[in-house]
């Protein structure tokens, strides 16, 4: 045991890390299943934007080209409900990934990048909003949309998905990647009368991130 706390202090103090922040943004798409009480299925997609910011934390003193990469981002997105078609909805979440990321360098100016890890949501609104202009806020267990819909729905804020992405990085500078997060939880609320089981989520996003 005593050896290996010598061994662990040993690599902390000689350990230099090379740290920089990475402005994001790009283009994100939900791909949501609900499932009702009934064993139905219904596909439904949302559209947006997102935006934030990654630590890049480089771990080159352990592994070369090894990194982590802590970060933050706000998306917002837009989309129809999966049963009535004429009714929108729109969803602003805060989202914070944890990722491990490894980088292998093609030449001088071009790598190649692979990232994996867990991302934490937490919708912070979601809204339903009928063609006559009524809103109504899901996230709330006591909301009226049932009033339009029939049956009362509600959706849970938090989400917990895993990620998979890959990327190029061009000059030390700009990075350009794709990528597929699959979510966990289910985001339905359950409430007396629902019909609604089971929400599920799939997000692919497609982004741009600048080097400081």
């Amino acid at each position: 045991m005593k050896k290996f706390i010598i061994i662990a202090a040993a690599l902390l103090l000689g350990f230099q890390a090379k740290a920089q922040i990475i402005a994001d943004a790009g283009f994100a798409t939900a791909f949501e299943k609900t499932k009702t009480v009934g064993g139905n299925a219904f596909a439904s997609t949302m559209f947006g934007l997102y935006a934030g910011a990654n630590y890049y934390y480089s771990l080159d003193n352990l592994v070369d080209g090894l990194a982590v990469l802590p970060g933050a981002n706000l998306s917002a997105l837009i989309g129809r409900h999966w049963d009535m078609r004429s009714v929108r909805v729109r969803e602003l979440a805060l989202n914070i990934p944890i990722q491990a990321s490894y980088t292998y360098e093609l030449n001088e100016k071009v790598k190649i990048f692979g990232q994996t890890g867990p991302t934490l949501s937490l919708a912070l609104a979601y809204k339903a909003r009928d063609p006559k202009g009524t809103t109504y806020p899901l996230l709330k267990k006591d909301n009226e949309f049932w009033q339009i819909n029939v049956t009362p729905e509600a959706r849970r804020p938090f989400n917990i998905s895993w990620g998979i992405t890959a990327g190029a990085e061009v000059s030390d500078m700009l990075r350009i990647h794709l990528g597929v997060d699959f979510g966990f939880l289910n985001l339905n609320r359950r409430l007396e009368h629902s019909v609604v089981d089971k929400i599920t989520r799939t997000t692919l996003h497609l982004g741009v991130g600048y080097l400081f």
